[in-house]
């Protein structure tokens, strides 16, 4: 049982587009460790920040900077969510492959048994 586990991980480990897999992997760790850079950096900005603007016209700037902080921010974990979902496409596409051709073996396996057991009674009659 072991071994057919092990075949059917080999299987999935090959048909994996790795090369896809591997030409995006640095994107997106790099998409995540800006992404975790500018939140560490807004988590201490904004406790060094907190101290209250004297005007209607600085509380107006800092609100915008911060919208377009945030807007930003979402914006770079919309690009991180779609490449990420782009790979989850194709992997989900292997899987099915797998699935299909796992259900054509078995149906090979069946097959073949039957022969198999008709080939035996067919030389115990003779």
């Amino acid at each position: 049982m072991v071994k057919v586990m092990a075949f059917g991980w080999i299987t999935v480990l090959k048909i994996i587009p790795w090369k896809d897999v591997l030409e995006n992997a640095p994107h997106i760790a790099k998409a995540a460790k800006d992404l975790y850079a500018g939140t560490k950096n807004n988590t201490s900005s904004g406790s060094a920040g907190s101290s209250v603007p004297t005007s209607d016209s600085e509380n107006k700037k800092n609100m915008n900077f911060h919208l377009h902080e945030i807007e930003r921010e979402v914006s770079d974990l919309n690009s991180v969510v779609r490449s990420l979902a782009k790979q989850n496409v194709r992997i989900v596409e292997a899987i099915e492959v797998l699935r299909i051709r796992s259900k054509v073996l078995i149906l090979l396996c069946i097959a073949l048994g039957c022969i198999s057991i008709s080939l035996i009674l067919l030389l115990i009659i003779k």
